[in-house]
């Protein structure tokens, strides 16, 4: 008998079964990085069209943000800065019996907003983490500057004012960042003589840009 074939099953049932290996702490740490977003600094450029809730029309809207993504919260929670600028305007005339004629007007009201945001990132719930929605919130310093031109002269009006902001949006990841839309509710009142006490918040639509992770 050929005891070559006994002895390869002899060495076999010594061999010991191989075991599950529980992760090294090293391991454990490059997994958790593989996790984690690849930047943490987020810039952006905005363009939208932006309408308050008084008479005064609806206007082109541009904006500029710089954030940074925390770990805080899984890594979901951003801390945003951001600049934007709009300028409504509405034109009429002013009748009233003490006037000879209907005086035309045209009142424009330039506002500069300096804004700091909470914003909660969805990150990798939607789309296989290809689209993140996000929602935020936060105070702002808004500049205003009313122009009237009107009996043949123009008169002047400025006010710094505190108010905030709501927003919400969802971003589309596209090379070294993502494209994105968003809403945002402002408010914030003034008291001028040519506007009374009104809030020159209001809401921008349709606020499109693309967000660069570095």
């Amino acid at each position: 008998m050929n005891a070559f074939p006994l002895l390869i099953l002899l060495a076999l049932a010594q061999t010991p079964a191989p075991s599950k290996t529980t992760p090294t702490p090293t391991q454990e740490t490059a997994a958790a990085a593989a996790q984690e977003p690849g930047g943490r600094i987020l810039l952006a450029p905005k363009l939208g069209f932006f309408k308050t809730t008084t008479p005064l029309s609806g206007a082109f809207f541009l904006g500029a943000e710089a954030g940074y993504l925390t770990p805080l919260l899984g890594n979901r929670l951003a801390i945003v800065a951001e600049f934007n600028f709009h300028q409504p305007q509405v034109s009429g005339t002013l009748g009233d019996p003490q006037l000879p004629a209907d005086a035309p007007y045209t009142l424009t009201e330039r506002e500069m907003a300096i804004l700091l945001s909470a914003v909660y990132r969805f990150e990798g719930t939607l789309l296989e983490g290809t689209l993140t929605p996000y929602v935020g919130a936060g105070p702002g310093l808004y500049l205003h500057r009313a122009e009237t031109e009107a009996f043949g002269g123009t008169y002047t009006e400025s006010e710094a004012t505190v108010g905030f902001q709501l927003l919400g949006g969802a971003e589309y990841k596209l090379g070294p960042g993502g494209i994105f839309a968003e809403v945002h509710y402002h408010f914030t009142r003034v008291d001028f003589l040519t506007t009374g006490d009104v809030n020159l918040g209001g809401f921008l639509a349709a606020g499109v840009g693309y967000r660069l992770h570095l």
